[in-house]
């Protein structure tokens, strides 16, 4: 019995089935880098004094850039002043945006009426905060609720941080939470080497609000800066802030110098170039958009890189990948099991990395009584797996099953 299957869905005939492939993609795209002879160091004309700044600017969006989770401790007896009550469900609490207790946000979530009041001045009367009233999305009683557009002030080292986000409430677990979607970062323009690009910083943890720590850096060409992005999509248009930086053959310090001589926060990037011994890097791969290299001294990011670049000595941890070609694209996360160890870069001793495409569609067929199992996956070169970017599930796959050159069962497959 052949079977033949185009993504990853499931289907029970007579048993179960659960299949994936994707059509092969990918034609060669190979863009030169800046390539330096191996062991030579940036030019010596190149001194720590060379910097490019950005001033930036506070941006929101009408789309989600990260989600991360807020805890709650609830709180039984009412607030000194509260909105009026309503029937149904009520949970009151704190949220718990840590660092400085100054940042915690009470609350009174009126489930049955789809309402949430923040106590934004932090004074624990709810009903002086115009700005902190909510209605949820989907009206009525329900185990989760959503409420949109809150705009939230918080105190940090550098200011104070404006910050636009959109809070889910859930309860029916052990402990209600509330979970975050940031629709706010800080942009702006700066030139590097020639090239224009924006530059920007995305805050996933606003117990750190105002500092790079547990920050993203958002780096790509200025002409896609008016383009949606977030930090889940496999597109690395943002990396882990790295105070170590080394970009498409040139290595920085980056550093947030903004003061807040008017109590708000007023940043800006500053990247500062530096002079470090270089070794080569062969990269087996093809169709590489975008390459963010972890573990080492420096975090390295290359944008379609040759087959041989260079990249400063030392040990790395296996790269994030995006592949694209003609519109279609693929990303490999290194958070994700990987095939391969660490990458060692020496000034006389080229290191080897092999990722990239072309990918394969593989699938493998285990029968368990009377289900078929089938197991998909995108392999690209060193036989690590991706994924596709773009999944349009609105339009399912099809398949069929043969026997003995019979067409004996077809469908379509639902996502699984």
């Amino acid at each position: 019995m052949a079977t033949r299957a185009t993504s990853r869905w499931a289907w029970r005939w007579p048993g179960k089935v659960r299949a994936a492939a994707w059509p092969a993609v990918f034609l060669a795209l190979v863009c030169p880098a800046n390539v330096l002879r191996a062991g030579e160091a940036l030019p010596a004309d190149a001194p720590s004094s060379k910097t490019a700044t950005a001033a930036l600017e506070y941006r929101e969006t009408a789309y989600g850039i990260f989600n991360w989770s807020v805890s709650i401790t609830p709180q039984s007896a009412p607030f000194n002043k509260e909105p009026t009550a309503v029937s149904g469900s009520i949970l009151r609490g704190v949220l718990n945006f840590g660092g400085d207790s100054s940042n915690s946000i009470p609350f009174v979530w009126q489930r049955g009426a789809g309402k949430l009041y923040l106590d934004l001045n932090r004074n624990r009367d709810l009903t002086d905060d115009p700005a902190g009233a909510f209605s949820a999305r989907v009206q009525g009683e329900r185990f989760s609720q959503t409420f949109t557009n809150v705009h939230l002030l918080f105190n940090t080292a550098a200011g104070k941080y404006p910050v636009l986000a959109d809070l889910s409430f859930w309860v029916g677990g052990v402990e209600p939470y509330c979970t975050v979607e940031l629709r706010s970062f800080w942009r702006g323009k700066v030139t590097l080497q020639g090239r224009d690009c924006q530059v920007g910083v995305v805050q996933n943890d606003l117990s750190q609000s105002g500092s790079f720590e547990n920050s993203r850096l958002l780096l790509r060409p200025w002409d896609k800066r008016n383009q949606p992005f977030n930090t889940y999509d496999g597109s690395l248009a943002t990396f882990p802030f790295s105070r170590n930086l080394f970009v498409d053959g040139h290595a920085y310090q980056p550093a947030w110098i903004g003061k807040s001589p008017s109590g708000e926060v007023k940043p800006a990037l500053q990247f500062t170039e530096q002079s470090v011994p270089l070794g080569e890097l062969k990269i087996t791969g093809k169709f590489i958009q975008r390459l963010v290299l972890p573990g080492g001294t420096y975090l390295v990011v290359l944008d379609q890189p040759a087959a041989s670049v260079q990249v400063p000595t030392g040990s790395y941890n296996q790269p994030d990948i995006r592949l694209e070609q003609n519109g279609t694209e693929a990303y490999c996360n290194s958070t994700q099991p990987q095939v391969g160890g660490r990458i060692s870069v020496a000034d006389q001793a080229p290191g080897v990395l092999n990722v990239g495409g072309p990918l394969t569609n593989s699938v493998t067929a285990n029968r368990h009584g009377r289900d078929l199992q089938l197991d998909y996956q995108l392999v690209g070169a060193g036989g690590n797996i991706y994924q596709l970017a773009n999944q349009n599930r609105s339009r399912p796959p099809e398949f069929a099953i043969y026997k003995g050159g019979r067409k004996i069962a077809s469908g379509k497959f639902e996502f699984g």
